[in-house]
């Protein structure tokens, strides 16, 4: 055979490859290139230019053969100087899909010990990128037996991994517990982990370093909380000493009861002497029941810890009976002096309970004394709830600079003026700025103008040169391979351990590669890391469309909205599992999915399938379609109750129909789920304006609150 027919041989051979690399990474045949015959430098060289992915598949000498996927200039293709050699290495290279099985065959023989047939396979997989997610997974099922040499060689060898402080932190644990001081020492690293700073103050104690190690403990011992169990010989020898005293019991006790630790609280009085006990139990049965506030002469003294009590029962006694409160605090006033600190606060909150509750405001003699920013927000808060225009007006006014310039103030200090009996001579310029920003009083604003809401929308210059160079970040490429293979956790951990390392360009550019990976919710959340407010194909993805097109068709309930809730509620993370154990695309509670698939007369589904976007969104939307009927078309209303229960919502709307959405929605009791409704009406402008289905933030039927 002669050198020409080798060349072409090896040609065939090498298309073949590319083609089976091609079909399986979805890259379609004129972006797919085969380079041979050219030095591995000048290969990785042409692939950068070509914004291509490398595959070398083999060499002999210094010449290599690659394929690259991903280029979209022309197709190449050079021979030259080959041998037979090339040929028999092209044909033993493997796809990414059997060097990914191979991997979870390892971390299967790791999970069942099979430490033989772990060490053949591992050994094979020296050179893909997650070998050293294999050394992790074999050093942590033994790391409470592991040598020393072991754990260090581990951590010296791979400091970049996103596990590696993780599993020096486990590792410390695990020398704590063992009492292996003087090593612990040695590798301890600063923390915020209270049971290693414990751990670390126990170890340099045995070090002789006692004095010094007891006057640390006071700072971790006032802290309100429980803390963890390496903690409690260094607190048994503290309380032997002069450093444990009334004062720093009562600090702790005062810190326990503004947290509401009430467990704790309780647990603190029986170190208090008997003078300072009697007070500690008068305290804390205000923190209980703030009524017996009222009983003063439990409280005449006029020490500072007594009036912080009695700041601290009426504020409680203030969020239940505004005016009972308000009168006790005029009473207290008439027999304490009260540092001016004291008396700041409670006015404050004080002002704002009767404004609230009562639609009282603060005298103008009383103006005066209100100076917290804090205080003066949130009586220009109250004035919106309560439609008191000439109130909006003034606390608006009041306003630091800073604050003054927040959305939320410029749209309802416009809205005082148009509101009130001068609304004749309104001047609109503040709307007509609001209304070019895109967030929700901006689109409020627009729509109140007849103008349409302004999109602001841009986008990167990003090449393939671009994503294949970040592709190209060891902890990118880890985890991209990490997803592949399921193990999302460590995936996100190496995705925001990189991000950290990247610059804001670098990171709109992961935020694009996470996003032609199918990773919306990653691209989501590194777009908003990079702070690419304004590249909206990123921020707001139209992922599962055709699902959300097939749930629109079923309940009649328009796309946008649909997405927008599932953009709220998980970010588009199909296997996302909140705290309170709500699940998947559109956030649904297990109990709930089947009381919805009762309703529709669908499969009882198992918390499993709330995982399946399919069933999530399906579910999802017969739950919203359902609110929505219940509410009468109101649709704030029905997001409101997607995110609070429609139980919470029925109170909230007593008394109030016929007033006007925007100022309801303002009184939601609830933070979360007034902000909740806020980003749902906005995100539903946003996704409407993408769609090409104009989406107002309030419909005709949305202006007022109208249930009959």
């Amino acid at each position: 055979m002669d050198l020409s027919s080798v060349q072409e041989q090896i040609q065939e051979q090498a298309k073949s490859h590319l083609s089976e690399f091609g079909a399986g990474m979805n890259v379609p045949a004129e972006r797919q290139h085969l380079i041979f015959g050219r030095p591995e430098s000048e290969i990785q060289r042409v692939a950068d230019d070509l914004g291509a992915d490398v595959i070398v598949i083999g060499s002999h000498g210094r010449h290599g053969l690659a394929l690259l996927l991903g280029s979209t200039a022309n197709g190449v293709l050079h021979g030259a100087m080959c041998d037979v050699l090339a040929v028999r290495v092209a044909a033993q290279v493997r796809s990414d899909f059997a060097l990914r099985a191979d991997y979870l065959k390892a971390r299967e023989y790791l999970r069942k010990d099979a430490d033989a047939d772990y060490r053949r396979i591992a050994e094979s997989l020296q050179a893909y990128p997650l070998y050293p997610y294999l050394k992790y997974y074999d050093l942590r099922r033994r790391l409470n037996r592991a040598s020393r040499a072991e754990v260090i060689s581990f951590l010296e060898t791979y400091p970049d991994l996103a596990v590696t402080s993780l599993t020096r932190k486990r590792w410390l644990r695990e020398l704590g517990k063992q009492a292996r001081w003087q090593t612990f020492l040695n590798h301890y690293e600063a923390t915020s982990d209270a049971e290693l700073i414990c751990f670390q103050l126990q170890a340099r104690a045995a070090a002789g370093e006692t004095s010094a190690v007891l006057d640390q403990v006071t700072s971790i011992w006032v802290q309100p909380r429980s803390q963890p169990a390496a903690c409690d010989p260094l607190f048994a020898d503290w309380r032997k000493t002069s450093r444990f005293t009334q004062d720093v019991v009562w600090q702790r006790f005062t810190a326990a009861i503004e947290g509401n630790a009430r467990s704790l609280a309780r647990y603190l009085i029986r170190y208090f002497n008997d003078a300072n006990k009697s007070l500690a139990e008068r305290y804390y049965n205000v923190h209980v029941n703030p009524s017996q506030i009222s009983r003063s002469g439990d409280f005449a003294d006029n020490s500072l810890r007594v009036q912080n009590i009695i700041a601290h029962g009426l504020s409680r006694l203030a969020s239940r009976d505004a005016a009972e409160a308000a009168k006790l605090w005029r009473r207290y006033q008439r027999s304490h002096t009260f540092d001016p600190n004291v008396r700041q606060r409670i006015d404050g909150v004080v002002a704002v309970a009767s404004a609230r509750e009562n639609q009282v405001f603060p005298t103008e003699s009383m103006r005066s004394r209100i100076t917290l920013s804090n205080v003066i927000e949130d009586l220009a808060d109250a004035a919106v709830r309560a439609q008191n225009w000439a109130e909006v007006i003034f606390w608006t006014g009041q306003l630091p600079a800073d604050i003054k310039q927040k959305s939320q103030w410029v749209y309802w200090a416009a809205q005082a003026h148009k509101r009130s009996s001068s609304g004749a001579n309104f001047d609109n310029s503040a709307l007509v700025a609001l209304a070019g920003q895109r967030h929700y009083y901006g689109f409020l604003a627009a729509q109140e103008l007849g103008l349409p809401g302004q999109m602001n929308a841009q986008s990167a210059n990003v090449t393939n040169v671009d994503l294949a160079q970040i592709r190209r970040h060891p902890s990118i490429t880890r985890s991209i391979e990490l997803f592949a293979v399921g193990d999302n956790l460590n995936a996100r951990r190496e995705w925001y351990k990189a991000l950290n390392a990247l610059s804001f360009d670098e990171q709109v550019i992961a935020a694009e590669l996470a996003a032609s990976l199918g990773l919306i919710h990653l691209a989501i959340s590194t777009a908003n890391i990079a702070e690419a407010t304004n590249h909206l194909h990123l921020r707001f993805p139209l992922a599962y469309e055709a699902q959300f097109r097939q749930a629109g068709l079923r309940t009649g309930l328009p796309v946008p909205l649909l997405i927008s809730i599932a953009r709220q509620e998980s970010a588009m993370q199909a296997d996302v599992r909140s705290s309170a154990d709500a699940r998947g695309l559109m956030q649904l509670l297990p109990s709930t999915a089947r009381i919805v698939a009762r309703r529709a007369g669908l499969a009882q589904p198992s918390a499993a399938d709330l995982a399946d976007p399919n069933i999530n969104i399906r579910l999802g939307s017969y739950h919203l379609a359902w609110l929505i009927e219940r509410y009468q078309g109101q649709t704030p209303l029905a997001i409101a109750a997607y995110n609070a229960g429609e139980h919470r919502v029925d109170r909230w709307i007593k008394d109030a129909n016929d007033m006007p959405m925007d100022v309801w929605i303002e009184r939601i009791p609830f933070r979360e789920t007034r902000n909740y409704v806020k980003n749902v009406l906005a995100f539903r402008h946003v996704y409407g304006s993408k769609l090409n289905t104009p989406t107002p933030t309030l419909g005709v039927s949305e202006q007022r609150l109208a249930i009959r």
